[in-house]
């Protein structure tokens, strides 16, 4: 396996530090794939972790994609893994198969702070 990823951000926000945040974690997230296919080849599987969730159920429900999502399928990745959702929080989780692509929240407290198996 390959591991890319981004800290990403927040996907609602639209203020014109975020607009720049946003940008700037979308070419982390490009640079960490292109990183792992330029040392590792094209044909190991690649999996993304994000902090921040990559895919709001808002997005889902209106079949709306963002940057993030493109990249992902733009370079053929099949699972994503990302935290920041906590306590109440949980209830905004997008989680399994959509368009392809596998989403799994992870944040510890999520998880019962048990291990999950990647």
């Amino acid at each position: 396996y390959i591991i890319a990823g981004t800290r990403g951000w927040n996907l609602i926000a639209e203020g014109e530090e975020d607009k720049k945040i946003k940008e700037r974690e979308l070419l982390r997230l490009e640079n960490s794939i292109k990183n792992g296919i330029e040392k590792y080849g094209k044909d190991k599987e690649m999996i993304a972790f994000f902090h921040y969730p990559p895919i709001t159920s808002n997005s889902v429900y209106k079949k709306e994609k963002n940057d993030f999502i493109e990249t992902l399928e733009r370079y053929n990745i099949k699972k994503c893994y990302y935290g920041h959702l906590h306590g109440k929080s949980h209830k905004d989780a997008v989680e399994g198969e959509i368009d392809g692509i596998k989403y799994k929240l992870i944040s510890a407290d999520y998880l019962n702070f048990d291990l999950v198996e990647i």
